[in-house]
């Protein structure tokens, strides 16, 4: 079995060409074999950042201040 990269030669791929270039023919050569479509690394990358972007947009409070009898008191009293 070849390796992918004596398959690219073979073909006349520019073994110099930037990444994205790459794990695009790839990724067409795959969906051409198999029909199946994949994503490449960097579109996973992209993917990941947007979710935390979003995730980053969300902020979380927590209120304590009913457990243990507290009502938020710095001091902990409670206020009647």
């Amino acid at each position: 079995m070849k390796k992918i990269g004596d398959i690219m030669e073979e073909m006349g791929f520019n073994k110099d060409a930037s990444n994205s270039v790459k794990e695009a023919f790839i990724k067409h050569l795959i969906k051409s074999a198999t029909g199946v479509d994949v994503k490449t690394p960097t579109e996973k990358l992209i993917e990941e950042r947007e979710i935390i972007k979003k995730d980053l947009g969300i902020q979380l409070s927590f209120d304590f201040s009913q457990d243990k009898g507290l009502t938020g008191q710095p001091n902990g009293k409670k206020v009647s």
